[in-house]
């Protein structure tokens, strides 16, 4: 009988020594998904961590820091820089964008060129996310403040006339507009990239106000409570390396997190860049999201 409790010990040890490590990641789905970066990268960084690397999503990257989706989580990939808490010791930046409204020029001949000219037009349908559940809603919020600073709420009123719906989350604004149920979404600047690249079709494209877009950095943390720290930084340092940032620049719809023009995808490089609002001031969202809220009950 001991001699069988030593072996079945001895086999317990053995297998346990050599059980792979699993590593959870929480992030959006779109970036999870099997058309995203997500299942590419599970595949390479196996192969070089003897791990299992695990995707955990949400419908809603704004929902990334609640402390119910938190739970379980060894890195979070995808919280928006403006929501990101920076005394968080190990980070990085993984891709950069600005956001912008998309449209189908073989349908909207006379795009407006500015913010101002968008929030004075009573002849356009726009479909927009929102801001409690959408890092792109609240975006916008922070975009349309830093460009009409105590005109906000006034201009906001503007806009919302024109608004059909507030949706949950980007995916499911942008199937809206597809469909052809909006002429403008929000979205990014490089979303017909997407288009060009894998559908040959160039007749979306982005607008280019001359007041400035807003810029927008997406970013990957080790949650301090992961009881897999080493490996969860190594995954965030994997991240940033030059090949994976070509694959999350050319699926994730997004120039790389560093300007290397090696990195951009060709067709992407082609694209207009959009002046960047300079603007120091991390608005914060709770108040933007209360004029929200009173501006479209009004």
């Amino acid at each position: 009988m001991q001699k069988i409790s030593i072996v079945l010990f001895f086999f317990i040890y053995l297998n346990n020594s050599f059980a792979q490590e699993k590593l959870v990641v929480g992030t959006y789905d779109s970036f999870s998904a099997d058309w995203g970066p997500g299942p590419i990268i599970e595949e390479k960084f196996e192969k070089i961590c003897n791990c299992d690397l695990q995707f955990i999503s949400t419908s809603q990257a704004g929902t990334l820091n609640n402390e119910i989706f938190l739970n379980g989580k060894d890195v979070i990939l995808g919280v928006e820089m403006h929501e990101f808490n920076y005394s968080i010791e190990d980070w990085h930046e993984y891709d950069h964008g600005f956001f912008s409204f998309i449209y189908d020029s073989s349908k909207l001949t006379n795009p407006p060129k500015t913010f101002e000219e968008l929030v004075n037009r009573e002849d356009l349908k726009i479909v927009v996310q929102d801001p409690r559940t959408s890092p792109v809603g609240i975006g916008l919020l922070r975009w349309m403040k830093s460009i009409f600073k105590d005109d906000f709420s006034i201009k906001l009123k503007q806009l919302d006339q024109n608004i059909i719906t507030y949706s949950p989350g980007w995916s499911e604004a942008y199937g809206i507009f597809l469909e052809g149920n909006a002429d403008l979404v929000l979205s990014y600047s490089t979303s017909p990239f997407y288009h060009q690249e894998y559908e040959n079709e160039y007749k979306y494209k982005s607008l280019n106000f001359t007041e400035g877009h807003l810029a927008t950095r997406e970013i990957v943390y080790v949650r301090e409570e992961s009881m897999n720290q080493k490996l969860a930084k190594k995954f965030i340092d994997f991240i940033i390396e030059d090949e994976i940032q070509k694959i999350i620049s050319s699926m994730n719809i997004m120039y790389p997190s560093v300007d290397k023009t090696e990195l951009v995808p060709e067709k992407m490089k082609n694209l207009i860049k959009p002046k960047e609002i300079d603007y120091k001031v991390f608005l914060e969202s709770e108040p933007l999201i209360e004029t929200w809220l009173e501006t479209i009950a009004g």
